[in-house]
């Protein structure tokens, strides 16, 4: 059964015309999507307000009729195999880590779905991932045989500034640490999607 990914680079409300963009690919797979927002990148006490807001972005950006709801703690998967869209926001990577299941339990849950990994999100769908806050590598869940770097080319992520050479120095880094493998790149506001067999 086919999945959809689409893996964006991270500060996606920032950019006037994602909402639009995103609307129109996930119209392109799914008829009045359920979505759900996974929040685990962030405290979980935040999870309400920041599914509030991302609500009321949807229903004005969405051109299409669509429900919504936000993964609670443990019930993940169980939400999961009731929506159409599963969203992993972006925040911090390790936290998003910590609240998930293994990924061959994830990938059942998956399967037939579209999966959008921002940021955060992003890292963990792949193979390998280099940290835009932490500028360091790291090793994601292998969903995707992908290897990224979100915030691609920001100037400033959090407070972290970069100038173009600080990111050719990082991706040169990046690249030496998985060999020939190919390097994604991410930049703020943008998206690629990937079609994928999940067993």
């Amino acid at each position: 059964m086919k999945t959809i990914f689409i893996l964006a680079g991270g500060n996606d409300r920032k950019s006037p015309d994602y909402g639009q963009r995103l609307s129109e690919e996930v119209a392109k797979h799914v008829t009045n999507p359920k979505i759900l927002s996974c929040f685990y990148s962030w405290p979980e006490e935040t999870w309400e307000q920041k599914a509030e807001d991302w609500k009321n972005w949807f229903s004005n950006r969405f051109t299409q009729p669509l429900t919504y709801d936000y993964a609670r703690a443990d019930s993940l998967l169980e939400q999961m195999d009731t929506a159409d869209v599963i969203y992993f926001h972006g925040g911090d990577t390790n936290m998003l880590f910590e609240h998930l299941p293994p990924a061959e339990e994830l990938k059942k849950h998956f399967q037939g779905k579209v999966i959008i990994g921002s940021s955060a999100g992003a890292n963990m769908l792949s193979t390998y991932f280099w940290s835009s806050k932490r500028a360091v590598f790291g090793e994601g869940l292998g969903v995707l045989d992908v290897n990224v770097m979100v915030h691609y080319g920001a100037p400033d992520h959090e407070g972290f500034k970069r100038t173009s050479e600080d990111w050719q120095r990082e991706e040169a880094e990046f690249q030496k640490r998985i060999d020939d493998r190919t390097i994604t790149h991410l930049p703020e506001g943008q998206f690629i999607t990937t079609e994928q067999e999940i067993e």
